[in-house]
């Protein structure tokens, strides 16, 4: 995989990351977040809707991306919600 993605799936992860934390803060992690895909495309900023016990859930394991259905990703599919994918890196 190309250094470029490498960053954009990272940089996604900490926004994410960032926003959950700022939930917890002001109170609202029990509603649905939008948070950005973490696909192979660094271009990619579309959003994504999990709880945030789903998100925790996903952040409790190394290697996992949170992804829009039917973006690129070269892992495997380990959990599929209804308007998000968990992807194990390859």
């Amino acid at each position: 995989m190309p250094p470029s993605q490498d960053r954009g799936e990272d940089l996604f992860r900490e926004v994410n990351d960032r926003i959950m934390e700022l939930g917890k803060q002001f109170g609202v992690d029990e509603e649905p977040f939008e948070l950005i895909c973490e696909c192979e495309n660094s271009g990619c900023t579309d959003r994504v809707q999990i709880s945030a016990a789903e998100f925790a859930q996903l952040r409790g394991a190394d290697g996992l991306h949170l992804i829009a259905p039917g973006h690129l990703h070269r892992g495997r599919v380990v959990t599929r919600g209804e308007t998000y994918l968990v992807v194990a890196d390859a």
